[in-house]
């Protein structure tokens, strides 16, 4: 631990891959400067109440350039955890019905570390716009 660690935060914590999913949901979240109830009661189903999880993703962010979490995130995750992890942070993006600027070049980015093609997330993305058209009941 370095003199000035208390002070900058460190950089010794460990992402798990529960952890990368929580840090990467935050950044996405996060993304549009604003982190409204809805957007921390979806964050509050993925972590079920793990504190510790959420406590680690927050330190692991704290300070953490966008590109080098995306890249840590990508390295902790395997391909199942990562397609998953993609789907998520579509959801979370999605669930206010706008993609934002910001939200989409960070889902650009974390689809480009995780190595997912357009072609293999377009069912995905489907299924979510889907999910979120609630216009088709007005």
């Amino acid at each position: 631990m370095g003199l000035f660690d208390k002070l900058t935060g460190s950089r010794s914590v460990t992402l798990t891959p529960a952890s990368a999913l929580v840090a990467a949901a935050i950044t996405v979240v996060a993304s549009d400067g604003v982190i409204d109830e809805q957007e921390l009661f979806d964050l509050q189903k993925i972590v079920r109440g793990d504190r510790n999880t959420v406590e680690t993703a927050m330190k692991f962010i704290q300070g953490t350039p966008i590109p080098e979490t995306v890249e840590k995130v990508a390295g902790v995750l395997n391909e199942k955890q990562r397609l998953t992890t993609i789907a998520i942070l579509l959801d979370l993006a999605m669930a206010d019905g706008i993609l934002a600027g910001n939200e989409q070049k960070l889902l650009q980015m974390y689809m480009e570390k995780f190595g997912i093609s357009e072609q293999t997330l377009k069912p995905v993305i489907d299924v979510i716009a889907l999910k979120n058209d609630f216009s088709v009941f007005s």
